[in-house]
């Protein structure tokens, strides 16, 4: 069965290839579309839930992930799904878990996720792990202990399996889709409904019709048996080498795969999105492992936290699929301060103690979700959202374990990248920025207080998608009036669609009057010119004071392009941790400066004279705006005084000041 020759006709017969309606889960259009499960519009995902009725809840889950489940079926194995349809808050955002029990020589049998890689964390006991690749069907094997991670590539077949015959031992499993499906080899080869024909699978099996029509029938009463025997030691690697279900899609945010694997060629010349391929004959099954002692505590910081990442750089296996993890110690009141990730959404599983954890939306409103999690609990982060981590005990640590959808997600503190960028940014543009006088902004800038604050505030930024969902057709003219709620915005009858529908009449010659920070941003967004729904692409004029300044800020779901069409800019962004680097230029009319998705940064007009223009043009129909000081200490409700006053190492009177003070929004 197992032949050369054989191996090849099954591959090619045998393409029970799952479905998947997108090549990637949907791009967020917003900071979040919780999912509305009592909808009854059909859409890709699901139809989002009204905002005014979303609360923190929406983003959490007492998934019970420390309390083990039972085993006693036949396979001995028992998966805990926390995808989109039991954690409405996931929808758009491209990650789920899993927590995973094997009894004693209990087996995960071969199976494939269509719309997701795995990343597995052994969480106790040791377990036998693989997957097989397509065409020529290359098998990668490890055993695995407590602590360590293993990788599945997307759509590959794979299994896990407990070698130890007295205890059981538990996995939790990290996928990036929301909703990654699985599909069964056993399950889907001999239990189709209908069956597929034993003419096919006689052949591709190179056995009599009568023997795989018996299988057939067992399959049909006894499901679970045949998974259990299809997935014994002895026949897993046959199973698994003679089917090669393979399935691929893109990811919605890192470089897609479009081969069973590319692990990371990290002493290549060439550089590339990510980082260029190892040859495929150098590959081992190390180069999806990490032997990374997430099991084992971690010292904190004068913080009070240590954040254990395992990327690409740790497992070079991960490249182009579209994951990482992490470990988080937290010790007795202390805190993973706000931050964000410039390329991922972040789901957040606690495994010791008590975490308050929150995040802020972006301008105007600025909301803040929080909730206080216990051991069990899972809670996400939106992509590009400022959110934090707190241990409000005073005795105990806490651990949490994170999963992050990108591969590389970066992180970026705001002290770091605004007090402690290299080389800094002006201090007249810091003090005009949080309504400050340049000696207390030097302050916060200082050696002393750097240090601490570079470990705790991290600015926002995000980049995790590619770019808008794709457009299916001409065009897709938001339908503002719809009652269906969806990512982004449902399609207006094609009937009644004119050409108006892509125009406005934006007055982008006319001076716009300026705020107290010398500015005014006029965006064009989906909701100005509903033409743009689904193609990816906004405008915007901002016009500038003398001395005025467009603040620090992000944009979560856009890159931006901007000319200058009058005066002088001092403009300037700040890359990611650990180097914080700031590049910056001095801009004429005419010139053109490029601002990467999701990282800091800002324009200031350096004449006190005259005023500026400018024309920007982002990479979303709608790319959101998260002004730095706004969110952190103007979100609603506010952000616990606890909580900054130890990230900024300020009394908290200090931030009672500043959260008193009106942070104001020049997006308009």
């Amino acid at each position: 069965m197992a032949s050369s020759s054989s191996l090849y006709l099954l591959a090619a017969l045998l393409a029970l290839a799952s479905w998947q309606a997108i090549a990637f889960d949907p791009s967020p259009l917003q900071d979040f579309c919780v999912a509305d499960m009592k909808s009854p519009v059909g859409v890709n995902g699901f139809p989002c839930k009204n905002p005014m009725e979303v609360n923190s809840d929406d983003f959490f889950n007492a998934a019970k992930f420390d309390m083990p489940r039972s085993t006693m079926n036949k396979v001995g194995s028992n998966v805990t799904n926390l995808n989109v349809l039991n954690f409405p808050g996931l929808n758009t955002l491209g990650i789920s878990l899993a927590r995973i029990d094997y009894a004693p020589l209990g087996v995960n049998p071969p199976h494939i996720h269509p719309r997701a890689t795995e990343l597995l964390t052994v969480l106790e006991g040791t377990l036998y792990v693989g997957f097989v690749t397509s065409n020529p069907n290359r098998f990668f094997s490890k055993v695995v202990h407590k602590g360590d991670t293993f990788v599945f590539p997307k759509a590959m077949i794979h299994f896990q399996m407990n070698l130890d015959h007295n205890k059981p031992a538990v996995a939790q499993s990290s996928l990036n889709s929301q909703n990654p499906g699985v599909i069964t080899i056993a399950s889907a080869v001999f239990g189709s409904k209908p069956p597929i024909s034993d003419d096919v699978l006689t052949k591709a099996f190179q056995v009599e019709k009568k023997l795989e029509k018996q299988q057939i029938i067992q399959q049909e009463e006894e499901q679970k048996l045949i998974q259990s025997r299809m997935a014994s030691p002895s026949s897993l690697c046959l199973l698994a080498a003679l089917l090669a279900l393979i399935s691929w899609q893109a990811m919605a945010s890192d470089p897609s795969p479009v081969q069973d694997f590319c692990v990371a060629d990290m002493h290549s010349p060439v550089r590339v999105n990510g980082f260029a391929c190892l040859n495929p004959m150098e590959v081992n099954a190390d180069h999806f492992f990490k032997a990374a002692k997430l099991d084992t505590p971690r010292k904190t910081n004068k913080v009070g936290s240590n954040v254990t990442l395992i990327n690409v750089m740790q497992i070079p296996g991960l490249n182009t699929l579209g994951i990482s993890i992490a470990r988080i110690d937290y010790a007795p009141l202390g805190q993973n301060p706000p931050h964000t990730h410039p390329r991922a959404t972040e789901i957040l599983t606690v495994l010791e103690g008590t975490l308050y954890v929150g995040f802020v939306t972006s301008n105007p409103n600025n909301t803040l979700f929080s909730k206080v999690l216990n051991k069990g609990d899972v809670f996400m982060f939106p992509q590009g959202l400022i959110h934090f981590q707190f241990n409000p005990n005073p005795h105990q640590p806490a651990v949490a374990i994170a999963a992050l959808s990108s591969q590389n997600p970066g992180a970026i503190t705001i002290a770091n990248a605004v007090f402690g960028s290299k080389p800094p940014i002006s201090d007249e543009v810091l003090a005009k920025a949080f309504q400050v006088e340049k000696e207390i902004q030097s302050q916060m800038a200082s050696p002393s207080s750097l240090c601490l604050l570079a470990a705790l505030l991290a600015l926002v930024s995000w980049q995790t998608i590619a770019s808008d969902p794709s457009p299916l057709q001409d065009f897709c003219v938001a339908d503002e009036h719809s009652p269906v709620l969806v990512n982004g915005f449902a399609c207006l009858d094609p009937k009644h669609v004119n050409a108006d529908h892509f125009f406005k009449a934006a007055m982008l010659d006319t001076p716009r009057k300026t705020n107290k920070v010398g500015s005014n941003v006029t965006l064009i967004n989906v909701m100005q010119i509903p033409g743009l729904n689904t193609l990816g692409i906004s405008i915007a004029r901002i016009d500038y004071a003398p001395l005025g300044q467009n603040p620090p800020h992000t944009h979560p779901r856009a890159t931006e392009i901007l000319t200058v069409l009058e005066g002088t800019l001092y403009v300037g962004f700040v890359t990611s941790n650990p180097n914080n680097t700031l590049f910056s230029k001095v801009l004429k009319k005419g010139d053109v400066f490029v601002f990467p998705v999701g990282l800091i940064h800002f324009q200031f007009n350096p004449n006190p004279h005259q005023p500026a223009v400018a024309i920007a043009a982002l990479s979303s129909q709608n790319p959101g705006a998260i002004t730095i000081a706004n969110a952190v200490f103007g979100s609603k409700p506010p952000i616990s005084d606890e909580v900054l006053a130890k990230a900024f190492q300020v009394e908290k009177g200090t931030i009672d000041w500043l959260q008193a003070q009106f942070w104001e929004n020049n997006h308009y």
